[in-house]
């Protein structure tokens, strides 16, 4: 905010004019006062000359004498209380030199140093103001810096931090701290301190993408290195450090989901090409040789559908927000019916399916994501599961979250895997697997997202040999009455 100096100035003015004005008046009053003194000798000397019979030049001593003395005592008495106005106003400079706020300063009008108060006055205004919007703006600019998802790290000359934030601590994995040597806390990131040296040498913007190990993951940066010189004694350099991690980890997601589309997509379709090559050189005249390789080209075809139709449904299923209706649903009788339908595929392995959500209660869920989340857990408990075995599913309330489990006693996920299985196209053990069932791949992948998406959470424990428990949570919302 900018303040007008111009009552500054007009009081600069108005002083000049007083000072001529106090001088005519000083020189009048003293012409005043040395007529009163001679009257007074005059008159006193010829008063004790009667009284006393004292000569002149004795009684004009004595008087002199006196009258000096009234004189400088009363001058005494009006240079201390000048002393006094000028000890309060050199205060005041000082109050404001020092942003110390007190009171204005009041004086008579009538006394000579009263213009100088009131123009001290406006300029401790004046200094108040300045202070509070810089204060003010010194405090915006922290809290913004402090609360940048962006790491902001600003250095001098000396590679002294001036300022940072909590963004550039986190990207590192260690605190910076503002006041500390920059390669104090950053003295193991060499790729950063290179590119500082870099920049401190050359005067110029450096930029750079750089990878940081900060104790529980690899991190990538966008780091850019500005310089901010306007004189050869103010140097700074201010550090930027934008996060692309997920940038980066979605570009590979992107291109490795690109390359394991194109590897699933060509198996089954080179069996089914290499089939038919045969079949067309002369194998179809052989009645076995032709049925087996149909079915061979039937379940690969199938195996084809099966991935454009996974493929295609997580497309959707990232694509856009569930904006289907919830409705309320008894959750025991409603898995009944969906264990029903898993019943045919049970029952080629001879798999008890079990509904254990013996407690009827009432939730609020889309019914037809609902249905393809367990389709998709309980069809792969059935595919890796032993003959004869079990798949039972558990579900209880609480105050607010309701959850399913679902238990097999399967073949059961190796614990270096299983922080890999609800990620695209990962099958664990391809060898392993394989032998068992096959798949897309893309199953736990497609679960994960939609319970992402019904703001649910998935979790499993798995033991090679013993089985798999995948744990389901979601929030609980209070069914409507009439509904």
């Amino acid at each position: 905010m900018d303040i007008s100096l111009a009552p500054i100035w007009k009081n600069k003015k108005r002083a000049n004019a007083m000072n001529g004005k106090e001088l005519r008046r000083i020189c009048l009053l003293a012409i005043v006062l040395l007529s009163i003194n001679l009257s007074l000798i005059l008159i006193i000397n010829h008063t004790l000359r009667q009284i006393l019979h004292m000569s002149f030049i004795w009684m004009t001593i004595i008087m002199v004498i006196i009258l000096t003395g009234m004189q400088v005592w009363l001058y005494w008495v009006i240079v201390k209380q000048r002393l006094v106005a000028v000890e309060t106003i050199s205060k005041k400079i000082k109050d404001v030199e020092k942003h110390v706020d007190n009171g204005h300063i009041l004086l008579e009008r009538t006394d000579p140093y009263y213009d100088l108060a009131m123009a001290l006055n406006e300029l401790q205004d004046f200094a108040r103001n300045q202070n509070y919007w810089l204060a003010r703006r010194e405090g915006e600019l922290a809290t913004l810096v402090a609360n940048l998802p962006v790491g902001v790290l600003v250095i001098n000359a000396h590679r002294q931090i001036k300022v940072t934030n909590l963004a550039v601590s986190r990207l590192l994995g260690q605190k910076v701290v503002v006041g500390h040597q920059v390669y104090q806390d950053i003295n193991n990131h060499f790729g950063l301190t290179s590119l500082i040296e870099k920049a401190l040498h050359s005067k110029e913007k450096q930029q750079a993408t750089l990878e940081f190990d900060n104790g529980e993951m690899k991190k990538t940066a966008e780091v850019t290195i500005v310089i901010n010189e306007p004189t050869k004694a103010h140097f700074q350099m201010m550090i930027i450090l934008y996060d692309i991690t997920e940038i980066v980890q979605l570009e590979q997601m992107q291109v490795d989901f690109v390359s394991n589309v194109s590897h699933e997509l060509k198996t089954p379709i080179t069996a089914i090409s290499g089939f038919v090559e045969t079949l067309q050189a002369g194998a179809k005249e052989d009645p076995k040789a032709l049925t087996d390789f149909l079915q061979i080209i039937s379940d690969e075809s199938q195996r084809l559908t099966d991935l454009v139709e996974d493929v295609l449904s997580l497309s959707r299923i990232t694509s856009a927000s569930i904006t289907e209706k919830q409705v309320k649903i008894n959750l025991a009788s409603w898995l009944d019916q969906q264990l029903l339908v898993l019943s045919g595929l049970a029952n080629t392995k001879n798999i008890t399916l079990i509904n254990n959500v013996n407690t009827p209660f009432y939730v609020m869920l889309n019914e037809q994501k609902m249905a393809q989340i367990i389709k998709n857990i309980v069809g792969n408990a059935i595919k890796y599961g032993h003959l004869n075995g079990h798949v039972v599913i558990e579900g209880q309330l609480n105050d607010n979250n309701w959850q399913l489990q679902i238990i097999d006693d399967g073949i059961g996920i190796p614990e270096k895997q299983q922080q890999r299985v609800f990620e695209r196209f990962y099958r664990g053990d391809s060898s392993r697997t394989r032998r068992i069932a096959s798949g897309t791949g893309l199953g736990l992948a497609i679960v994960k997202e939609l319970v992402a998406k019904q703001n649910g959470q998935i979790s499993l424990k798995s033991q090679v040999g013993v089985g798999t428990t995948i744990n389901l949570l979601f929030q609980y919302v209070k069914p409507e009455l009439n509904k």
